[in-house]
Parts: structure tokens; sequence; C-alpha cells
């Protein structure tokens, strides 16, 4: 008994709280020689216990004396650079007990931590974009960074631009989207290439992230016209044929489209009729102007003006225009005072009066608008520019030493549409007579700044009275949006299953325009408002219209209206037919009954039939006659029962009455039935008089005589 109580109470090498095995969590990032845990094994290691791992070669190992599991290779969940998940049996043998040793599975779980950073697949990205790019344009897809982390917030990798010089030309359309859009117009004369900083980061606590550029090469598009480097040249006729000197330098133009170059090819147009092209001529690509033929005397004593044109040879619509004024020859008596229009040397001069510059309103600060053109400067000289007359211009703008307009301060076109100021060109050192002005005019262009917007996230209208619905069109509600854009016009789609229903004004009134019998409670519409700038910004919302009961109840019923009305229609029409067919059938059986009354009308009398004709052998006999009278005990003297096919009714109706009171009285039925059997036999009398009379009128047809009145009696009896 002693023994027997002491194996019951050896519980060693089991599990504290039962169970048959351990499940550990460790984290990826655990350092090799932590505990991963500790078992949950009764005894005490070296003393009543051994515990031993069967694996040989396992990343984890058991402390000499203890219950713990210690770390002996890096985990890892990816499974890289050690195991994802470690599975090993621990044997746990008792000391002094012949037993064998219990083996306790131990499962190891590695978990996930954000210990890796997203990775660029095919960074760096370069690309090529045209000057004349629409803003919203996607330029590159497909950039794409990979997390190797789990699938969850460690390696779900989110993309954004960089702060930087060019940052605010592209944007990502979405943060989990690898796309990039343009968002800002570039121009190949202020920017040939640039480059943006991009990150790809993950959603770990803390992120982990990865940097790389996006280099972008402007190319540059035919958008520029050529340009003359002076807009005026000066020059003199000559007495006869020959080259013309041309100041203060020789005639050229240049492509403005710095990265085409385009060739330019130079032709003189006319002003004169025909004459210039029969007098000069200039060389196609040097410029240079000569005089074909010597001028009449009066021409050449007056002064001329040609214009020149410089033509894009792979684009005509390319081309600039400039003036070549042309003086009297030396010793003619006019030379002098045409020469006076040349600027003198040594002073400064503006070409033209008055400079007109457009701008758009988003050009970023330091673009240049437009360059002064002022001659009679010679090479070296300082020329001082100054804007005078209006202190927000001075603000807005600056003029650089060459004549440059630049701007200086962002434009806003809600505020100011247009800057007129005066520049002031003086060389510096001269007489206050060389000083000179012009006026500049800069009309400010409106750009698309804003996208539309509506005053709420979404719109619920109701249709108030139903019956008001068929007033169309009927006015549902208003849908409000705004444009920050001042010149901006708005326009509004409805698109849905039911949008056909319903219009929107410019103004976002919502109208019903049409009514269905079959609408449902609630009318789901998406509204889209896009405004008039360039490019084009749009703005969705959703708009649901719904139906109040009453309304909702009676376009519902409507079609069950229709159905019982279909049917009462139909109902009526069966009983009208019906009714018809009664009527007839009736009709028939009352002319008989007129028939039978009109021959038995005399008491019982048959009138006499012309030519003495027997009417007994018209009688119709029926073989059964003589046996019914036997059946019922009934002898009406001596005489047999007749019967017509036209009786058969009558005779229905008194078997019907003597079965009814048969039982009650059988001397009363016998009695009503010997009547109606007289009755019986008289209209059967009454009908072969008629047929004898029938025949009779058919003899005297045929004599020529006519009576029809017998022969439509018969017809409605049959």
């Amino acid at each position: 008994m002693l023994s027997i109580r002491v194996e019951l109470l050896d519980n060693r090498c089991y599990l504290d709280g039962g169970g048959s095995a351990v499940n550990f969590f460790a984290n990826e990032d655990i350092t090799v020689g932590a505990v991963v845990g500790s078992l949950r094994v009764l005894g005490d290691p070296g003393k009543d216990i051994v515990l031993t791992l069967r694996e040989k070669d396992s990343p984890v190992y058991i402390a000499p004396g203890t219950k713990d599991l210690i770390v002996a290779k890096p985990l890892d969940k990816e499974g890289l650079i050690g195991p994802s998940a470690v599975f090993v049996n621990v044997i746990c043998e008792r000391k002094f007990s012949d037993e064998a040793g219990i083996i306790i599975p131990v499962n190891i779980r590695v978990t996930d931590v954000n210990d890796n950073a997203p990775m660029w697949i095919g960074a760096p990205y370069k690309l090529n974009l045209s000057e004349v790019t629409v803003i919203g344009t996607r330029i590159l897809q497909g950039i794409r960074a990979h997390d190797m982390d789990q699938p969850g917030p460690y390696s779900t990798v989110e993309y954004q631009t960089l702060p930087g010089p060019y940052s605010d030309f592209v944007a990502f359309v979405t943060p989990l989207e690898g796309t990039l859009v343009l968002k800002k117009y570039i121009d190949y004369e202020t920017v040939q290439n640039f480059t943006v900083k991009i990150r790809a980061q993950d959603q770990g606590k803390p992120p982990k992230y990865s940097d790389t550029y996006v280099t972008i090469r402007v190319l540059d598009s035919d958008d520029q016209n050529p340009k003359f480097e002076r807009d005026v040249y000066y020059g003199q006729l000559r007495s006869e044929q020959g080259d013309i000197a041309i100041t203060p330098e020789t005639i050229r133009a240049e492509d403005q489209d710095r990265g085409i170059r385009a060739d330019i090819r130079y032709t003189i147009v006319s002003s004169n009729g025909s004459e210039d092209e029969l007098n000069f001529e200039i060389h196609p690509t040097m410029g240079t102007i000569r005089q074909r033929r010597s001028l009449p005397p009066a021409q050449a004593r007056q002064s001329r003006t040609i214009v020149v044109k410089a033509t894009q040879v792979d684009n005509p619509d390319r081309y600039a225009l400039t003036t070549v004024i042309l003086a009297p020859p030396e010793g003619s008596e006019t030379s002098q005072s045409v020469m006076s229009i040349q600027p003198p040397v040594g002073g400064a001069q503006f070409v033209r009066g008055t400079f007109y510059v457009t701008v758009r309103e988003d050009a970023i600060p330091g673009t240049q608008l437009s360059k002064l053109a002022n001659h009679g400067i010679r090479a070296g000289e300082p020329v001082r520019y100054s804007i005078i007359g209006s202190p927000l211009a001075q603000e807005q703008f600056r003029i650089g030493p060459g004549g440059e307009i630049m701007l200086v301060k962002p434009l806003n076109y809600r505020r100011t549409q247009q800057y007129t100021f005066t520049v002031e060109a003086s060389i510096s050192g001269t007489v206050e007579r060389n000083h000179t002005s012009t006026t500049v005019v800069v009309d400010v262009l409106p750009a698309n700044m804003w996208e539309p917007r509506f005053r709420k996230p979404f719109y619920s209208f109701a249709i108030e009275n139903p019956l008001h619905a068929q007033q169309l069109p009927m006015l549902v509600g208003r849908i409000e949006a705004a444009d920050g854009d001042r010149t901006d016009e708005l326009t509004f789609v409805l698109k849905g299953n039911y949008s056909n229903l319903f219009r929107v004004d410019q103004y976002g009134n919502l109208w019903l325009v049409s009514n269905r019998t079959d609408l449902p409670l609630a009318m789901r519409l998406l509204a889209t408002v896009t405004d008039s700038g360039t490019p084009q910004k749009s703005a969705t919302v959703p708009v649901v219209v719904k139906l109040r009961s009453e309304t909702a109840s009676l376009t519902s019923n409507l079609l069950i209206v229709n159905i019982v009305v279909a049917c009462v229609l139909g109902v009526l029409l069966i009983g009208g037919f019906v009714r018809c067919v009664y009527r007839r059938r009736k009709r028939k059986v009352s002319s008989a009954d007129q028939i039978v009354g009109h021959g038995g009308g005399g008491g019982g009398a048959i009138p006499p039939l012309k030519h003495g004709v027997d009417s007994g052998r018209f009688l119709l006999q029926r073989a059964n006659d003589q046996r019914m009278l036997d059946r019922s005990g009934m002898h009406t003297n001596g005489r047999l029962g007749v019967d017509c096919a036209a009786s058969s009714t009558l005779g229905s109706d008194n078997q019907d009455f003597m079965e009814h009171d048969g039982g009650e009285n059988p001397r009363r039925s016998q009695i009503h039935n010997t009547r109606a059997l007289d009755r019986e036999e008289l209209a059967g009398q009454n009908l072969n008089h008629l047929l004898l009379q029938w025949q009779e009128k058919y003899d005297e047809k045929s004599n020529g005589t006519e009576d029809m009145s017998i022969d439509d009696k018969l017809i409605v009896y049959f």
C-alpha cells in the first residue's frame, strides 16, 4: 500500500497547470543570449529532474541547472538571417526512477518588428519632360519601394516629396501610390533640368525610411517666336546698286527656344506695293540688305522703311518682324532732316513710347517679363533705370542693368489686374537732356489657382408636395459651390441612374424636369462642378433626392391602380359579352312563347288551314309518349299525348315540379301532370298549325304571293 501511494504523488516532469506543450513568443530583434522563457515543469533541475533538448543543432538551449530557454542564434521573421519559427522537444527525466523521460513539445513563435526600411526599386529615377506639359499630367508612374517586413503597418509604404528648390513642381497623386504629377508650369528658358528628393517610409513607430532622387530633364518645345536683337535698324540709300550698311549692327534674329535653335530665313515684306521687293533684297541666312538698282531721283530723295520678316524653317507659323529705316543718300536736300531720326551718339532713347507686357499671376519671383529696347548707347556705358510714379510697381518689379523687367513679388489677379508705371533711363555722367523715359503697362492674366469647392460635403433634398410633381420643371433645391478665381465660371453636371430626371443650371439650382411612376424612396446622384480656368479643375459631391411618404405611396400605387383598372375593364367587357348572349337567348325563348300563346289564344281551337289539309299528318310523334302516359296513369280522353322538340323546356320544368311535389300529394301531382301534358299537347298542336300555314305560304310563294310574317315567327322560334 505504501509503494502505490508514492507513485501517485510523483508528478515530476509534468507541466504546471496542466497541458502537454509549451508556447513562447519572441520578437525577431531579440539578442543572442537572451531568455526566451522559462519552462513550467514541476521539479527542480539538477536535484530531482534533468532537462535536455532532443535536437542537437537548435537555435535555443536550456541553461544548465535552470528551466530557462536561451537564444543561441539570431531569429528573423522574414527568414533572412535566422529562422522565422522554432520547434524543439524538451526531454524531462526523473532522477531515481526507472521510467522513461517525458517529451515536452516547445513552440517558439517569432513576431515581426519594424527592423527593415523600404528599399527603392529602380532608383534613382530620371525622365524627360516637355515644357508644354499640362499641369496635372502624370509624368512618372511605377515609382515603388518594397519593405521586407511582414504585411501590416511595418510594410505599408508611403511616398512624399521632400522640401527643396523645385519640390513644388511635382507631387504624388496619393501617399500610397508612386505616381508623380506636374503641379506647376515648366519653362525651358528658365530651367533646363532639376532634381527633386523623394522619400519612402513605412507606418512603424518610429517609421523607417529611404530617400532617393528624381531628375527631370526639361525638353524645349517650339513655343517661342524668333526675336530680333533690335526693333529698328538704320541704313542709307545708295545712288547706285550695292550692299547697304546697317547700323548699329547687322540684322540678326534668333529662335528663343534655346533647346531647338531652329534655322531662320529672312524675307522682305513690302510696305509700298511691290516696289520694295523690286528695289531691295535680303540674304536669306546672313540678313544683309542689297539695293538691286538705282532709284529714280524722286524716290531717292525720300526715306524708305523696309519691313524684314524672320521665319523659322521648321515652322512657318513662328516668325518675327523688324523695320529698317533707310535715309536718302548723302548730299541730297533732305538727307540732313531725315538723318535726324537716328538717336544721337552718347545719348539714351527708347525705341517705342509704350511697352506692353503680359504675365500670368502664377509666375514665380525672379522671372524676366520683358526687356526694354534702348538705342544710342555705346558699349560699356553704364545705364541707370528707375521706376517712377508708382510705389506699388516699385515693390512688385525692378529693372535690371540691361533693361530687363523682373518680377520681385508674387502677383495676385484678384487684387491688381494691371500695373502702369514709367521707366526712366539715363547714362551716368551725362547731362539732363540725355534722360529719356517710357511707359510700361503690365497686364496680369488670371491663372487657375483655386479648385471649385462645395459649401457642404453632401446635399440632401426632399420633394415636398407630390401634387406639384406634375408641374414640371420643379425646383428641388440648390447646390452651392464657389471658386476662388474671380473670373472662372462654374458648370454643373449630374451623374447617376436618375440623372436624366434632373437638371442643374449655372447657379446650382436643382430642377426636376421629368417624372416616372417607379421612383424609389431615395435617388442618389453625383454632382460635378468644373471651372473655366486653364487647366480646368473640378470637384464632386454626392446628392440624395428623397421622396416623402405620400409621394412615395402615390408613385408606387399608380402601377397597382392601373392594374386594377385594367382588371375591372376586362371584367366589364366579359360581363357585357355574357349579358349580350344571355339577352339574345332570352329574346329567342320569349319569341317562342309569344308564338305559342298566339296559337292557343282562341280557346284551344286550331284555325282551319287552307286547301282543307288535315293537320294530323304534320303532328310530330314521340315514341315514348305512350310509355310516359302509362307510367303516370294518365289518359286524356283516349288521345295520345303529342310533343314537339320545341316544348322540351316546358316538359323539364314540369318534371322538376313533379319531383318536388310527388312525395306530399300524389293526387295533386297527378293533376298537375295532366295539366302539363295538356299544355304540352296544345303547344305542339299550335306549332303544327304554324307549320301547316308555312307550307301553305310556301305554296303561295310558288304561285307568286308573299306573306313573311309566319316565316319570321318560325325563324325567331327556332
